[in-house]
């Protein structure tokens, strides 16, 4: 028999990436549990042959949801090619109606990845796909009957007034038999509680006396007024057991309260609830964690009140001021300064030039931050150096050298080629989305089509560009502005410190040999490098001067800044005033 020897054959790479899937209820499984599918997950890999990269593991979720976190990643992830099997331990994990199985499934198929069971194993054959149907309705079956048999149970359970679930109320602890029974250490509390309410105290003094005192909700928190407010109409106090709307037992519950007190203090709950006051509404402050007191550096927190006339007003107040009564800042009222900021936000997004320049900056930060493909290259040159290695104990042994040493040898690069391989494709799959350039492009020009009256969509535009704001009583506001990815906070120390640092110099379109800045000067500058020894992010400031009050000149009238020495000035605002243009 004549050979035929390539002497350029390489070892065909047969490896066969697989994922585990893995979840369980919590509704008395055991085999099935994570422990155990995910075992058997490994046991079956083996067998096949496969090489496991990853696992996805949902805990205690049922197959009903099919909002499961790791569930919805293997699906992602199945169109990064990285693997070809999903192993599961039997087809109801896949989700407990047919048609969710079948679209789960259908995914995975397009993406060219195949579904296997370890606990319902089935041939590649036309009977298989009626099989599997059967099994996939059988789940289906399954999970409707073992929700009605819960409900069911549980209905059962509360016509024997049995806790079915949820929390024990305060005062209470349960029976062998799960009843409810008084709980002698915390009963008292919940009578005093009653007994304070009815006597005239109010909510906030009877919280803050059981907080004050270390007395805790049965979440062991601390009260509040709907926590408080939740105990005080509960029945469950003058003995009556309730299941939903289908189960109300009279006396099902040993009582706490007599049924005197607790009338009372349902009396008092309605006649407090339409007792004339001032609508407390939560207040939103878009600046929180963003403005700061341009006269000790101190946050500028977000605080409410009411005029004489009834009016209700909003405003940032300097912490320390309020704390320590150490600095002497005004507050400033919430509507103007958050009306400001935004404006200059969205003239940036509609800066071409500038819009671009952040864009790059983005991009080379990401690029330089991202190790994923710093970790990727160095296990790719050592994959390449195994397949290398591989290749040429090949031709040695096609040139006849071949021993207990080679195999050996042999055995352990295959070993290595595996677990480099596992490693590569467990790097792409837990390293999310890949980012580029159009992502980051992409990302930050939608948002120039955002509803800016939109709260949600302000919030958005803050947190994506704004730094920090700086504001001072001589209506100056400084606002800094995100470039390049940095998260940390500007400091007023570093404004101060950049601006007087020997790298930058005053741009204005005016000749004056006053340190103030004079009106009607704008321009949009960067913080760029080193000043000192302070290393600052690309920052953008503009500064402001008048107030909402008209402080310092004309009302939001701009004053001017600095800009660093070389570099690019961007976003240049037009110019205003007596002395623009000298």
């Amino acid at each position: 028999m004549r050979v035929s020897v390539n002497l350029n054959a390489q070892k065909p790479d047969t490896t066969t990436n697989a994922v585990i899937y893995a979840r369980y209820s919590s509704h008395g499984q055991t085999e099935q549990s994570i422990e155990g599918q995910l075992a058997k997950g490994h046991e079956y890999a083996a067998a096949q042959g496969y090489t496991v990269v990853h696992e996805y593991i949902d805990r205690a979720m049922t197959g009903r949801n099919d909002n499961r976190e790791a569930f919805q990643k293997m699906l992602s992830d199945t169109g990064k090619h990285q693997f070809q099997v999903v192993i599961v331990w039997k087809v109801d994990r896949f989700g407990r109606n047919r048609e969710e199985i079948a679209f789960n499934k259908h995914t995975c198929k397009k993406n060219g990845v195949r579904v296997e069971y370890v606990a319902e194993s089935l041939p590649n054959s036309p009977e298989a796909v009626i099989l599997e149907s059967v099994l996939e309705g059988m789940a289906e079956y399954y999970s409707i009957q073992l929700s009605q048999n819960i409900r069911r149970g549980q209905l059962e359970s509360a016509k024997k007034c049995q806790c079915v679930g949820g929390s024990v109320p305060l005062g209470y602890t349960l029976d062998s038999d799960k009843h409810f029974v008084i709980d002698p250490q915390t009963a008292p509390v919940v009578k005093k509680i009653f007994d304070l309410y009815a006597e005239g105290a109010t909510i906030s003094e009877i919280t803050g006396q059981l907080n004050e005192q270390g007395i805790r909700t049965i979440r062991k928190q601390l009260f509040t007024k709907n926590s408080l407010t939740k105990l005080l109409k509960n029945e469950k106090y003058i003995g009556v057991y309730t299941y939903k709307d289908i189960v109300r037992v009279e006396g099902g519950v040993p009582a706490i309260v007599d049924k005197s007190t607790f009338d009372r203090v349902q009396e008092l709950l309605k006649i407090n609830r339409r007792a004339p006051s001032h609508t407390w509404t939560k207040v939103e402050y878009l600046l929180t964690d963003k403005l700061f007191c341009g006269h000790c550096g101190s946050p500028m927190v977000g605080e409410s009140g009411f005029s004489h006339t009834g009016a209700k007003y909003s405003y940032y107040g300097c912490i320390k001021r309020r704390r320590e009564k150490a600095c002497d800042k005004k507050p400033v009222r919430q509507d103007w300064i958050e009306a400001l900021v935004l404006d200059e936000t969205v003239k940036l997004l509609h800066d071409d030039e500038l819009m671009e320049y952040i864009i790059d900056r983005t991009w080379e930060y990401y690029q330089v931050t991202d190790k994923v493909q710093e970790e990727k290259a160095v296990l790719e040159a050592q994959l390449a150096e195994v397949d290398k290695a591989i290749n040429n104990l090949v031709r040695a042994i096609e040139a006849g050298i071949f021993n207990a040493a080679t195999k050996s040898r042999m055995d352990e690069l295959d070993a290595q080629k595996a677990a480099l391989t596992a490693s590569l494709a467990d790097l792409e799959l837990t390293s999310g989305i890949r980012i580029t350039r159009d992502h980051i492009e992409y990302f930050l020009l939608r948002l120039r089509d955002l509803d800016v009256k939109d709260r949600e969509c302000q919030k958005r535009l803050v947190q994506t560009f704004v730094n920090a704001v700086f504001i001072y009583d001589d209506g100056r506001v400084k606002i800094t502005y995100n470039y390049s990815g940095q998260s940390s906070t500007i400091t007023l120390n570093q404004i101060a410190s950049a601006e007087k640092g020997k790298g930058f110099v005053c741009c204005l379109p005016c000749s004056t040999s006053s340190p103030r800045f004079p009106r009607g000067v704008a321009a949009l500058f960067l913080f760029w490098g080193k000043s000192g020894v302070n290393r600052l992010p690309i920052s953008a400031v503009l500064c402001y001067n008048g107030s909402e009050n008209g402080r310092g000149g004309r009302k939001n009238e701009k004053a001017a800044c600095c800009v660093p020495d070389g570099a690019r000035l961007l976003g240049l605002c037009g110019v205003r005033g007596r002395n623009a243009g000298r």
